[in-house]
């Protein structure tokens, strides 16, 4: 059974493919001005989302 600190560590990685591949849609197609304003905030949400399990992940003891 997984760790907490390693389910985190997925977690994250999964948040920075998204993340990725949301800036590679951005960068690779051309989008209307809604959809550019659609994909900024769910870059935003997943960047949020991001930061707060980077800082549970630095709260856990353990090897960090």
């Amino acid at each position: 059974m997984p760790s907490e600190r390693e389910n985190i560590v997925r977690d994250i990685d999964g948040l920075k493919e998204r993340i990725l591949s949301a800036w590679n849609d951005m960068l690779s197609k051309p989008l209307t001005a809604a959809e550019r304003q659609e994909l900024r905030a769910s870059l935003e949400s997943l960047i949020s989302e991001l930061n707060k399990l980077q800082t549970k992940l630095n709260q856990l003891p353990g090897p960090g």
